[in-house]
């Protein structure tokens, strides 16, 4: 039996299994029965236009900030650059159930701006901002200088040359970046949830009250058929229209720039008030909230121990949290297993055409979690796993593999490119010494992606601990992880209630913030050397 079929086999087992098997379950469910009346109803095109636009206005908003946010943050220097881009990063890694909570703050002021829409698309600029930040600033940064100062030199203004030389050559990041923007906004869930109160629904929500709630399963067949194209349509944007990476998969690296000034006074005017009021502003009134909501700093905490209100939860919400880190840790442990196997399987060179077109074919298949719904997943784990002849459903263990398998794109995208950028010299060298594959791996080339490997486990991680949309649908009772408990908070009135919930959000705030800061630590104690081994 071929040996590469053999190595392949494990992976693809799993992708097919807890995959592509269930959605296509799902999908299939929507063309049986009268599924093209949902076609043809009024209310499901008015949320699937609701869907639509909501997501292209955010789209618009975030790139629109996020290319002056580019331009300072990757394209100059200045003192704290590297704390900044670190800070920004934290949004796109927070569960959309936290921001969504954080949000609801300003929602429910009572003044002018409670229109549900705006926070939504705010909220969902909150969180695709770093994203097309570091997708498009990172593109920026390998482009040539000296277009722009040529330029800059016949008279032309800061403005002018970014407008009419830079924009033009960062197509392919633009691209990137609102085609990923409009993918996470189209299928947005919690925030939509959350911060829509019931006035306004999308595809997402429209899903999950159909499967749930009315139990009318061809309906939400036929909706997550729709919301299935409008994910493959961006995913397949981002795929072939942008050739830049997106900002996850983008590690922070040195380029060619120079000093922040004055005359980068309408970029930084554009970047630092917007990272404020939308960043750091929404964060820190959680972190306020949590000192005087409820029974006060000590006793919000205190309460996490018990149930809410009038015993509203199933269980206490430090039981949850237990919940919660158990799934981290098996849904992270098995992404990284199948994610660095991959990743490594499509780094070995190839002989011949074939195999390069097939490992394209992989690529894509293992990437495409990244661009479906996790409640279209979810929905499809419930109908696929119910009972033979794999009654997952029925155990805990059906929320981390479904974690895991929306983790491992991530884990690719940060693994596979570490991979193919290492020296083949010292490969061959190994090999031509007499070093098995084995030794090769463990001892020459696993040292030298280990950053790579360590931010892919925590992003990993983090996308589980934080994973709202198919736990709602699949973890019940006392099986319920921290997300879901939050967004059972906040549903119900009380000061007690909120008082927990604001201190569950900061809890989490806090652990994001701490994950991203040891990363960006590590990454700059990693370039250090190579600093020094150039001065």
């Amino acid at each position: 039996m071929n040996r590469r079929f053999v190595e392949w086999f494990p992976p693809i087992a799993f992708l097919g299994v807890l995959f592509f098997w269930p959605l296509s379950n799902i999908l299939s469910r929507g063309f049986q029965g009268n599924w093209a009346l949902h076609l043809l109803n009024i209310r499901d095109w008015q949320i699937t236009w609701f869907t639509v636009w909501q997501a292209l206005v955010s789209t618009a908003l975030t790139i629109a900030l996020a290319i002056p946010g580019a331009y300072v943050l990757y394209r100059k220097h200045f003192v704290g650059q590297r704390a900044i881009r670190s800070l920004i990063t934290i949004p796109f890694m927070l569960p959309t159930i936290v921001v969504a909570t954080g949000f609801t703050i300003f929602r429910d002021a009572g003044h002018f701006w409670s229109n549900p829409v705006f926070w939504i698309i705010t909220a969902h600029v909150f969180l695709n901002y770093s994203l097309a930040v570091r997708t498009i600033g990172s593109f920026w940064m390998s482009l040539d200088l000296q277009t722009e100062e040529a330029a800059a030199m016949s008279g032309a203004g800061r403005f002018r040359t970014v407008w009419s030389i830079s924009l033009p050559q960062l197509k392919p990041a633009l691209i990137s970046a609102a085609a990923s923007t409009f993918l996470y906004c189209s299928a947005s869930y919690g925030v939509i949830l959350v911060l829509g109160g019931g006035q306004v629904h999308s595809l997402e929500t429209e899903i999950a009250t159909a499967a749930n709630t009315l139990l009318d399963l061809p309906k939400a067949s036929a909706l997550a058929l729709i919301q299935s194209l409008l994910s493959v349509i961006a995913f397949g944007i981002t795929q072939t229209g942008g050739r830049a990476n997106i900002g996850i998969e983008v590690g922070e690296h040195d380029g060619d720039v120079k000093v922040l000034d004055r005359r980068d006074w309408l970029a930084t005017l554009l970047t630092f008030p917007v990272m404020l009021l939308l960043i750091v502003a929404p964060m820190s009134m959680i972190i306020f909230k949590t000192f005087t909501e409820g029974a006060g700093f000590v006793g919000n905490f205190i309460n996490l121990t018990g149930r809410g209100a009038r015993n509203l939860l199933n269980l206490s919400v430090l039981d949850s949290m237990g919940n919660s880190l158990r799934n981290m840790l098996i849904s992270a442990a098995i992404a990284m297993v199948i994610g660095v196997a991959v990743s490594y399987l499509m780094a070995v060179p190839t002989k011949s055409f074939a195999q390069t077109l097939v490992n394209r074919i992989l690529d894509v298949a293992f990437l495409l979690p990244l661009g479906i719904s996790t409640v279209v997943l979810g929905f499809g784990y419930l109908v696929t796993f119910g009972g033979y002849p794999l009654p997952l459903r029925e155990t805990w263990l059906v929320t981390p593999l479904i974690q895991s398998v929306m983790s491992v794109p991530i884990v690719i995208r940060l693994v596979y490119p570490a991979l193919v950028s290492i020296d083949r010299s010292h490969v061959e060298a190994a090999a031509t010494a007499g070093a098995s594959r084995w030794q090769i791996w463990w001892f020459i080339e696993l040292p030298m992606i280990r950053f790579s490997v360590y931010t892919a486990a925590a992003f990993a991680a983090l996308v589980s601990l934080g994973e709202f949309g198919a736990a709602s649908l699949l973890a019940y009772g006392d099986q319920a992880t921290l997300p879901t408990v939050l967004y059972a908070l906040i549903s119900k009135p009380g000061g007690q209630n909120y008082g927990m919930a604001m201190a569950s959000t900061t809890l989490i705030i806090v652990l994001t913030f701490a994950v991203v800061f040891a990363i960006s630590r590590e990454n700059l104690q990693e370039r250090q050397p190579k600093r020094n081994g150039l001065a």
